[in-house]
């Protein structure tokens, strides 16, 4: 049986920002928080030249992986292969809103096709026992209706997915950019209200407009979960709380041990030959908002290009949470 509690608190999958290194990140500051991979390509599954998709499932906890998928044959061969990983739930995407992915006929364009989603699910759970869940949005340029949207998860109703995660926001796929696409179309939460109520028994999890973890906890009144997609990267330490307020687990870290313990994760991707500004990329805004932050962020520029030791990084989180305790 699915373990719906892991969807109580997710962070989106982000192109260029829920990498590897990022996750993991985020899996030692919250150790049960659901992490989502960036969409990857069912053709890049099949077709991995660089072992990228082993590499993908290196992190610990509940993750999900989202594909990017346009036919069921693409969907059953990706299958075969992510059905031996560890992920906890596969996602397929039906809001991406990128000229990129509508062109290649999937992302929110598929929502015009709930058929062939649906078929796209028989395809994976032949050959795979993961929960499978989609992301979608609340409709699409002109079709824009409770009842487009009711159509389209009664198909995913049918094929006996349990989860439905929705970005309450339409996709515009002529004349925004995906930028445009998350801050542009307004948010409608009273649409996803009503699709919680014709479908109780599904798991309806909320995205969109969510900034931190109060907002997130309020909206468990009305739904099943809480996504949180931008905020996460802007501010990745918000989830030191998440511990505390969503799962009833004590979590006292501190940045200072959350870094150094990331280092020797870095050290090892660095000896695999990742690049260095990769794997400090994801620490720039662990001092979001708090003063050192600008201090912070030149130095691991720094390191990133290579100019100061890596393990320099410690001893500037030390000096910046002195400031910070001083500041208090």
């Amino acid at each position: 049986m699915p373990d719906h509690n892991k969807n109580i608190l997710s962070i989106a999958p982000m192109m260029d920002r829920t990498d590897l290194h990022f996750r993991n990140l985020l899996r030692l500051i919250t150790k049960n928080t659901l992490l989502y991979t960036e969409m990857i390509n069912t053709n890049t599954i099949i077709h991995d030249q660089n072992n990228r998709f082993n590499i993908e499932s290196d992190c610990r906890g509940p993750v999900a992986l989202q594909i990017g998928c346009s036919d069921p044959i693409s969907a059953g061969k990706a299958a075969k292969i992510f059905g031996q990983s560890n992920f906890h739930e596969i996602n397929i995407n039906c809001g991406c809103p990128s000229n990129k992915v509508v062109n290649g006929n999937f992302g929110a364009c598929l929502m015009k096709e709930p058929k062939k989603v649906g078929e796209m699910i028989e395809a994976i759970k032949e050959y795979c026992n993961i929960p499978i869940s989609v992301k979608t949005r609340i409709g699409l340029d002109n079709f824009d209706t409770d009842k487009f949207l009711e159509e389209f998860i009664t198909e995913l109703d049918n094929k006996k997915v349990t989860t439905v995660i929705i970005h309450a926001r339409i996709a515009v796929l002529k004349g925004l950019s995906p930028h445009e696409n998350r801050i542009i179309p307004p948010l409608n939460y009273e649409r996803v209200k009503f699709i919680k109520k014709s479908f109780k028994h599904m798991q309806i999890i909320i995205n969109g407009g969510i900034q931190n973890l109060n907002q997130a906890k309020h909206f468990l009144k009305d739904f099943d979960g809480s996504m949180i997609g931008r905020a996460a990267w802007d501010n990745p330490w918000m989830f030191s709380k998440a511990e505390n307020i969503f799962f009833n687990n004590e979590n006292n870290i501190s940045r200072y041990e959350i870094v150094n313990n990331y280092i020797e994760y870095a050290k090892k991707y660095i000896s695999l030959g990742h690049t260095q500004r990769r794997l400090i990329r994801p620490l720039f805004n662990i001092f979001y908002g708090v003063q050192g932050s600008k201090l912070w962020k030149q130095q691991l520029n720094d390191i990133a290009n290579n100019k100061i030791d890596i393990n320099s990084i410690c001893d500037l989180v030390y000096q910046i949470e002195e400031i910070l305790e001083e500041a208090a």
